[in-house]
């Protein structure tokens, strides 16, 4: 609102106009949401309404601490919980010759259709107080609402209507519900399953198909089982689009099995598959089957509206309080801004009668200036007081400099001024329904993010997995913006609005007499000057004035102040230590052990089921007419080849490439099976080169395998010779080529130097001996392994039943197989040296330790210069040499981690470290005692 002479025919003619703010449409379009809404709740209610709005948010808090600490819903059952009804499988009834049929049909629309019947008989133990067989049904799976329906129900050959229970997840039909059941009651349920295959992926091969995956005891199986059989018919048409053979298998626990599936007759249509199980199964045990198809074998329905929900639905609070930061961004814009004064103001050449520069400024929001302002206005009043006189110097000192930024805002919002403006009503705390709502509902809608993530981190996550617990940090950032703005908003009245524009025509008339040049110490216009200037400026202009007047600037000398110089000298410790400890948790030290074949292939699916019994790995080193070396090795590998598993079994292989820093160009030729070509996929683990083939269904037995590659760059430049290193075999070979059932027998390792190249081995040439713990371990002497008929062939045979017998080379799976042979320099023209990042990246756990500890030695020396002035001097001798010294804890352990007693890393990084904290010590005790800087 504006008075009646704020319009154009009353401003006058020296007045300067005041354009109305200008606010985007969404947030005028916001703010008036706001503002209908609450007075449409100030016209419906009052304080009932207040305290209803109030009680809904507290419930809402109540509800997300009931999440949050509170039971598990849907708790999944633990170790204990199973093993415990194993304990108890009499107390409650036994399921006797269970059967199961699950007849597969495609309709017309090509959907699934699943017919299941049911048969056992439910024993009931004397003990048992029961009157009611319950069976519980999954109605959702992989997204999709499975629609059970039942069609028929018997018990003791009689038909009956069981009692139907519908949950948004389950299904439970309860037969009895009478008296008291005693002894055997045979059982049958007849009911459909709706769309039960779903999308999904072969994990070793990437293949997609359409699996049908079922439980047959179901979500919820309390009961034992005294034997147990599965029928699965199919329609013949559907056996072209199998991917992989059906399979089927028992588990409870860890203990489990498995096994493929066959049909009965492979000439009959339909095809019946059927498995049988005489052994008794605990309560909560799995019965399990699968059929993978073709992708587009059945028509897939769209996800269930209950999958968005339990998808999507715990991100809602997060969406809310979203919404709620852009409503409270708008309220504070358009809702809660300051009311309008007039549409002008005039020079004003006085200040306001009754009131301060302190009120002022707060007024102003002068947050920089405002110390200085009131030292100066209290200075000018008493300049004799040598008390006034060194507040003033300081606050000169501080104004707008980095150390000062936040004692300036606290001295501005928590002074006796701040307060005043709202006794005096020249502010206003904005009260109603909508901040009510930010502030309750922001804090009830965190609280329910909070309980959400924590009942979530229970179940199998249907999405992105750390999707809610990156929504619950978003959510409490979220609040607190919505509380941030909530709470500091503080809007001027209209009179505080007036007082403003007063404000704005003093500055305009102390910018038209030029008052920041003229105006002496003593005078009342300048607080108002410093009060309108930049704080950097304003703080220059005082020191300026204060020297004309005579006094020191070292009466300004503050120890509490943190200059630019200190400022730097604690960002650089704290810098210290976050790049020692970014090095640290980013990178793996370069003197670390590296990963054996284990460590890079886990999390590998597929890598577990092929078992090399036999390993023949045969290479050629050769050299062209141009001196280019190149080394084509042939892998041929007797495989044994394990069935039922999990994934389908991939062969799969890991190389040493990259030796010293050289990439040897490793490439993967060609992989075959029983002489017929498979697809690959190379890749990069840790740093080594993997391969691993894509094959899509089981070949389970008996496999040759054949796997061709090609070093292009073997041969590594020395100062005086020319080294070809060559990984036959990585550290931890043995493992992944070890199944239950066979294990490595026989591996024979060659090389074959042709062209001449072998006449120049040198007596540095030797068998691999190196681990990834003690890389640098030279190697064993070739011995008699050298045979020359034309060309020269470097072998050996080993047996596993040879080993730790006298003179049996077989590889040890702790260390790495292979050769490391050494020519002349100039043997080969294309020997490659290690570039300058990797020669750096090897020294860094060397040096790096002792430059930070030589660091800490020579800083803590020039600090002890200062002894107990406070100062640049002081902070360095008493920051940065604690910084080094816990930035090399953070380093030892990253060089140094992998380390035994005799390596030399650990003199390395000690000696400095001892003697840093020595010299940090000595510092941090000389300059203890605080003084003033002079």
């Amino acid at each position: 609102m504006t008075d009646a002479f704020d319009d154009e025919r009353s401003t006058p003619p020296e007045a300067t106009r005041i354009d109305p703010p200008r606010h985007t449409p969404l947030w005028a379009f916001l703010s008036r949401l706001m503002l209908r809404l609450e007075a449409w709740l100030r016209s419906h209610g009052g304080r009932r309404l207040r305290t209803g709005i109030r009680v809904f948010w507290a419930a809402v808090t109540a509800v997300g601490i009931l999440l949050l600490v509170g039971p598990v819903i849907n708790a999944p059952l633990t170790f204990d919980d199973i093993t415990s009804s194993a304990k108890d499988a009499a107390g409650t009834w036994i399921a006797k010759d269970f059967s199961a049929e699950y007849h597969v049909q495609q309709g017309e629309d090509g959907r699934l259709v699943v017919a299941v019947t049911e048969r056992f008989t439910a024993v009931f133990p004397d003990d048992v107080d029961e009157n009611t067989i319950e069976r519980v049904v999954a109605s959702q799976y992989e997204g999709h609402d499975l629609a059970p329906l039942l069609r028929e129900a018997r018990m003791d050959d009689r038909a009956v209507a069981p009692r139907v229970t519908a949950t948004p997840t389950r299904t439970t039909y309860s037969i009895g519900g009478g008296e008291r059941l005693t002894g055997s009651h045979p059982v049958e349920l007849r009911y459909d399953l709706h769309d039960l295959a779903f999308d999904d992926r072969e994990l070793s091969s990437e293949l997609p198909y359409q699996v049908v995956k079922w439980d047959v005891f179901g979500p919820e199986w309390p009961h034992a089982v005294s034997s147990s059989s599965l029928r699965v018919i199919v329609p013949g048409g559907l056996e072209s689009a199998f991917v992989r053979q059906p399979a089927a298998g028992l588990s409870w626990l860890l203990v489990g099995g498995s096994t493929t599936m066959e049909p009965e007759d492979a000439a009959s249509d339909p095809l019946i598959y059927e498995i049988t199980n005489d052994q008794n199964i605990p309560p909560h045990g799995s019965f399990w089957f699968t059929f993978r198809f073709e992708p587009g074998t059945f028509a897939m329905p769209g996800p269930s509206a209950l999958f968005f929900v339990q998808a999507f639905g715990p991100f809602v609070p997060l969406l809310l309080l979203a919404a709620g930061v852009l409503f409270a961004f708008a309220a504070r814009a358009v809702a809660w801004a300051d009311e309008r004064g007039r549409a002008w103001f005039v020079p004003e050449s006085q200040p306001r009668p009754q009131s301060s520069v302190a009120l002022d400024a707060r007024l102003w929001g002068a947050r920089g200036t405002a110390a200085l302002a009131e030292a100066l206005d209290a200075w000018r009043r008493n300049p004799s007081n040598p008390l006034l006189t060194r507040r003033l110097a300081r606050a000169a000192h501080r104004a707008g400099r980095w150390g000062d930024v936040f004692s300036a805002r606290r001295s501005f919002r928590f002074s006796s001024a701040w307060r005043e403006q709202f006794e005096r009503e020249l502010r206003t705390i904005p009260r109603g329904f909508v901040r009510d709502a930010f502030l309750g509902g922001g804090f009830a809608l965190v609280v329910l993010q909070l309980g959400l993530t924590r009942q979530l981190s229970y179940q199998s996550a249907l999405t992105v997995e750390w999707w809610p617990r990156a929504a619950a940090a978003v959510a409490i950032a979220l609040a607190g913006v919505i509380f941030a703005v909530a709470l500091s908003a503080r809007p001027l009245s209209q009179a505080g609005a007036l007082a403003r524009e007063h404000l704005l025509g003093q500055r305009l008339y102390l910018e038209r007499t030029a008052a920041a040049e003229r105006t002496p110490l003593r005078s009342p216009e300048l607080p108002y000057v410093v009060l309108f200037e930049r704080p950097r400026a304003a703080g220059r202009l005082v020191r300026e004035l204060l020297e004309r007047e005579g006094i020191d600037r070292r009466t300004g000398a503050d120890p509490a102040f943190f200059g630019r110089g200190r400022i730097v000298v604690r960002a650089l410790a704290v810098a210290i230590v976050g790049g020692a400890l970014a090095l640290a948790f980013l990178t793996t030290a370069p003197t670390s052990a590296a990963p054996d074949e284990t460590a890079v292939l886990d999390g590998v699916e597929g890598d577990y089921g092929v078992a090399v019994t036999d390993a023949d790995i045969a290479a050629t080193l050769s050299r062209n007419d141009d001196g280019v070396g190149r080394l084509e090795v042939v892998e041929t590998l007797k495989a044994e080849v394990s069935g039922n598993l999990r994934t389908v079994p991939q062969i799969t292989r890991v190389w040493r490439d990259v030796v010293d820093g050289r990439d040897q160009g490793l490439t993967v030729e060609s992989i075959t099976v029983d002489d017929e070509a498979v697809p690959f996929e190379q890749t990069r683990r840790l740093g080594h080169a993997v391969v691993q083939t894509r094959l899509t269904d089981d070949w389970s037995g008996e496999h040759d395998v054949e796997v061709r590659y090609a070093l292009e760059r073997p041969v590594a430049a020395g100062e005086d010779t020319d080294r070809v290193t060559w990984t036959a075999l990585m550290a931890g070979w043995s493992w992944p080529w070890t199944t239950v059932d066979a294990e490595p027998e026989r591996v024979r390792i060659a090389l074959t130097l042709t062209d001449g190249v072998g006449e120049g081995l040198t007596s540095d040439s030797g068998w691999l001996d190196s681990t990834p713990y003690r890389p640098d371990s030279p190697p064993e002497p070739l011995g008699d392994t050298v045979q020359r008929a034309g060309q020269t062939v470097i072998s050996l045979d080993a047996r596993a039943a040879d080993e730790g017998t006298s003179g049996s080379r077989w590889p040890s799976s702790s260390s790495y197989a292979g050769l490391d042979l050494a020519f002349p320099a100039g043997t080969f023209s294309s020997a490659t040296t290690p570039g300058l990042g990797h020669t750096v990246w090897t020294a860094l756990p060397w040096v790096a330790g002792p430059v930070l500890g030589a660091a800490a030695v020579v800083l803590g020396l020039v600090g002890m210069g200062a002894r107990t002035r406070v100062g640049v001097r002081r902070d360095v001798a008493r920051w940065l040499p604690p910084s080094t010294i816990v930035a090399q804890v953070v380093l030892i352990g990253w060089a140094a981690g992998d380390a035994a007693s005799e390596d030399a890393i650990l003199p390395v990084v000690l000696i400095p470290f001892a003697l840093s904290v020595l010299v940090a010590i000595i510092a941090y005790v000389r300059t203890r005692r605080r003084g003033i800087v002079t």
